[in-house]
């Protein structure tokens, strides 16, 4: 499947998940909920892996493990503050972390920075600032 498709089907799943996330936070204890809602995210991705990658210890299981560890934590503070904010400034506040591993790229893989990129992640900031007032 081309990785445009995945991309836009991750946007599509990514912002149902943000919508229910915060109907639940309602009227749910956010460590329930991200309890059990972590538990069943690995319900695909276990799938996946059996079904066409197999299940196997490499050299760098040890940072995925450390990745995954950061996934977890940002998915906590993701769910209290959805708890306690309105989603409309949660859910794009955190989803800048975009930037992040963006100029990481750019300092560290030398990923090529064009105009458009830096425009880019400019109006990414300008949506969030707009947004969170």
């Amino acid at each position: 499947m081309d990785y445009r498709l995945l991309s836009i089907l991750a946007l599509l799943f990514w912002g149902v998940w943000g919508f229910m996330s915060k109907i639940l936070m309602r009227s749910m204890n956010p460590a329930a909920f991200v309890l059990w809602s972590t538990i069943t995210s690995l319900v695909p991705m276990a799938w996946y892996v059996i079904a066409f990658r197999g299940l196997h210890w490499d050299r760098q299981g040890g940072a995925a493990l450390l990745a995954g560890l950061f996934g977890g934590a940002a998915t906590l503070c993701f769910y209290l503050a959805l708890g306690r904010g309105p989603a409309s400034v949660v859910v794009p506040l955190s989803g800048m972390y975009i930037v992040i591993p963006a100029v990481l790229g750019f300092v560290f893989l030398r990923e090529a920075v064009t105009a458009s990129h830096v425009i880019g992640v400019a109006c990414a900031c300008a949506a969030v600032f707009f947004l969170s007032r």
